[in-house]
Order: C-alpha cells, then structure tokens, then sequence
C-alpha cells in the first residue's frame, strides 16, 4: 500500500510539474543546437501552456498565444489545425514540444480549453529592426506580439508581399499575408511606415515580423500632406 501511495504521489507530483509550465520555460535557451535554431530544451515533452491568442489563421495552421504580460520568451505558435480560437481567447493548451522548420512551437495538441474571453491583448514590445536582424537577438522574440516604429522599406522580395524594412539599426525582414487577416501589401522602396505590429516567425532561415490584422501597418505622411489636410479641414468652417 505504501509503495501504491509513493507512486502515486510520485505520478501527481509529474502532473502538476507539467502543469505549472510557463510559455518562458519552454522558449528561453542559451544554446544555439547544432543547425542554429535555438531548439527549446523541453522537444519532445509533454506540457500544458497557458495564453492569450494574439494571432490566428496561420497560414501553416494554427495560432500563436502569448503570456498576459509580453515580453521577451513569452510567445509561442501553437501547431493546431482542429481547435479555431478567436484572438483575446484566454485558452489552456496540452501537446508535445517540437520545433517546426526551427521554430519552437506546441504540436500534437491532446487538450484545448477556453478559459476566458474577450481578453485584452498584451502590450506588444517595442524593438528595433536590427535586433530582428541578429538571429541571437530575434531567437527572445520568436512566437512574441512585438512592434517597430520609423522604419523604411529598404527592398522588395517578389510580389508576396514580403518586403525589407529598416529604422537605421539594421534590416529586418516583413511579411504581409501570413495571417488570414492581413491582406499582402506591395509597398514601394522608400515608403516610411509610422508602426508596424505583428508576431516574430522564424522561417526559411530567417526572422521576420508578421502583421496580425489590416490595421497593424501604418504608413506615415508626408508633413506637406498633412498639412493639406488639415488646410481642407479648415475651410469648412469659415
């Protein structure tokens, strides 16, 4: 009986570690893995994860949750082509880590539950476009809602809309159309864009930011037309 009693405790205990796992331990690492993709040091284990969606229609399926609070580690894509959340769904979320084409992400989901909704999204963090440049710097925002502001298109990439984008800090690539939402845009080269929001996906080698919705990017005026507008706006009233 004492032996059953251990073992089950033993069995609780495992439960209740897994349980307790947050979206920062399954994404922080300091080793780079042997194809330099920062691999999660929990691939191939079991674990539940608790998030916001920030991101849904992903063109490989799925959705991508984050921690209530974002920040660096706290983002992660959920590999999930049966369950549809909506975003600012809070849901509860069980699979096995694995690393898609070198992106950490949560597959071979057992269990999903929606905890809440209508839930506000968080903060997205304010970087710049080189440290989206620097793989050992983008690997911390992998899977994160983040955000550059002041950046000009450098340089177009065929007609997907994937498209350079750069704050003077460095390149960072943008890609328009991942999500169901957005439509690809064709910016041209010297188009300055005030804020771009999206999630970080890593993907053909590279980084990249991934606006969510329509209205993610938007591209600043020329002063001179501003100042047009607001001379049209005037004449109105007098």
């Amino acid at each position: 009986m004492k032996k059953i009693l251990v073992a089950l405790l033993s069995i609780l205990s495992l439960s209740v570690a897994a349980w307790a796992v947050r979206i920062y331990d399954v994404q922080f690492t300091t080793s780079n893995g042997v194809d330099n993709s920062y691999p999660s040091p929990y691939v191939g284990k079991e674990v539940s994860l608790e998030g916001i969606v920030t991101a849904t229609d992903y063109t490989s399926g799925g959705y991508f949750i984050s921690e209530p609070i974002g920040g660096a580690w706290r983002g992660i894509f959920i590999s999930d082509k049966r369950n549809r959340p909506s975003t600012g769904d809070k849901v509860l979320v069980k699979g096995r880590v694995h690393e898609h084409f070198g992106m950490t992400c949560l597959a071979d989901i057992s269990s999903f539950r929606v905890l809440d909704r209508n839930c506000g999204l968080p903060q997205p963090v304010l970087l710049t476009t080189g440290q989206l440049s620097r793989a050992e710097e983008a690997e911390a925002y992998e899977g994160v809602y983040v955000k550059v502001v002041s950046a000009q298109v450098s340089s177009i990439r065929g007609r997907s809309g994937r498209f350079v984008i750069t704050d003077g800090s460095g390149q960072c690539a943008v890609n328009t159309g991942t999500f169901g939402k957005v439509k690809a845009l064709s910016p041209s080269v010297g188009t300055t864009f005030s804020s771009i929001v999206g999630v970080v996906v890593y993907s053909f080698s590279e980084f990249s930011l991934n606006p969510i919705d329509a209205s993610d990017t938007t591209i600043h005026q020329p002063l001179s037309i501003q100042n047009r507008s607001w001379g049209r706006i005037k004449s109105i009233y007098k």
